[in-house]
């Protein structure tokens, strides 16, 4: 299946260029055997109690989540609890909470089913947060909050059967995010990124979420890579995939697995290897202003015309190898930015492999290569 932006996902957004990723195809084979789902069959007071001690991770990190359902829509929630009706199956994934190298509990990212958690968190652990509007049926209860319900209300909500599945902490992360892709449903689809956030809490999560609001990056990328949607954690997690994970000997053309793989691989580093990375990343930001300043990460055909989009593909590729260099490589550059910047526009115009490789399938591996080599060619001729 071909690989592109969701349009249905992310907000139109002309200051970031829609990429064409190619075909995508599972090229490492996962065992059938470490898929473990279990599905479940409770009384909704269960759920509630686990909201209310924090049990169940509602990734508040996830601005999809911002009032998505109207009042009305919440309202009548609740009003098919109480007149019994069946709701939808919730899907969640088992982690290990907060600090993933030494908390040995765990917790369940929502896979499925995130905006009736947060309106049962709103409505019933709140308590006062809203009283009920718009309702179908149940008309004498407009108006009324959760503490104004009667004690058998309150025990029909408690009592409440409702189907769920846990995906278990330990079927193999890259078949949970196959699953997450394949199973959410809800009125927002959840874009890749979100899906690696939810997989990766703790340190990983944490680690691209700071980096993405580092003024250097915002700086490098004009200020124009939105935070909607964590479409900026999703250019932090390209850098960190490909400077960690380079792109000849583990890059396989999956590029959604290959950010997973890198997320993960986060929680293994210490916090000097930690620091290192976000150092670099922050001196690989301020060298790409000050080559290219308001145009970094862009193509450009000539001189003096309209500025376009920020490319993906030009972006981790310039900024990868602008990090890999040492210092002294790194200030040779600067002293040569516009011979540098020259030569980038004579490969935008007269390469045909690279410009093919930053605009079409460009997570096909023979086009990372070729735009990742190209580069680093043209680098090593001013350093």
């Amino acid at each position: 299946m071909k690989n592109e932006e969701l349009d249905n996902t992310i907000d139109f957004d002309n200051s970031v260029e829609k990429e064409d990723l190619g075909e995508s195809k599972i090229t490492k084979p996962y065992d059938p055997g470490k898929i473990k789902v279990n599905p479940q069959n409770v009384n909704l007071g269960s759920i509630i109690e686990m909201l209310q001690y924090k049990e169940i991770d509602l990734m508040p990190d996830f601005q999809r989540e911002g009032d998505l359902w109207s009042r009305q829509q919440k309202s009548q929630l609740i009003e098919s609890l109480l007149l019994g009706l069946p709701l939808p199956s919730f899907y969640f994934s088992e982690y290990k909470d907060d600090d993933i190298r030494e908390n040995k509990s765990y917790k369940w990212a929502v896979v499925d089913g995130l905006q009736r958690l947060s309106t049962f968190q709103e409505f019933i652990v709140n308590e006062n947060s809203f009283a009920l509007e718009g309702l179908e049926f149940l008309h004498a209860y407009e108006n009324k909050k959760y503490n104004e319900l009667s004690r058998e209300d309150k025990r029909k909500i408690s009592g409440f059967k409702i189907n769920l599945y846990v995906i278990e902490k330990t079927t193999p992360k890259e078949v949970k995010f196959l699953i997450f892709k394949r199973v959410n449903t809800g009125g927002l689809i959840l874009t890749p990124q979100e899906i690696r956030h939810a997989l990766n809490q703790g340190i990983p999560a944490k680690f691209v979420k700071k980096l993405a609001e580092l003024d250097e990056f915002k700086k490098a990328t004009d200020y124009s890579v939105k935070t909607h949607r964590q479409a900026d954690r999703d250019f932090v997690n390209r850098f960190i995939a490909f400077y960690l994970l380079g792109y000849e000997e583990n890059y396989y053309g999956e590029l959604d697995s290959f950010l997973n793989d890198a997320m993960g691989l986060l929680a293994e580093k210490t916090n000097v290897e930690l620091n290192e990375i976000e150092a670099n990343f922050k001196k690989t930001m301020i060298l790409s202003y000050q080559i290219f300043g308001n145009d970094a990460f862009r193509k450009r055909y000539q001189l003096g015309e309209k500025r376009k989009p920020i490319s993906k593909a030009v972006y981790d590729t310039i900024a990868v190898n602008i990090a890999l260099l040492p210092e002294e490589g790194k200030e040779e550059l600067l002293k040569n930015k516009e011979k540098f910047s020259e030569g980038l526009i004579e490969m935008f115009n007269n390469d045909k492999d690279f410009h093919n490789a930053i605009t079409t399938a460009t997570g096909q591996k023979s086009n990372v290569k070729t735009r990742f080599e190209r580069v680093k060619k043209l680098i090593e001729l001013f350093t």
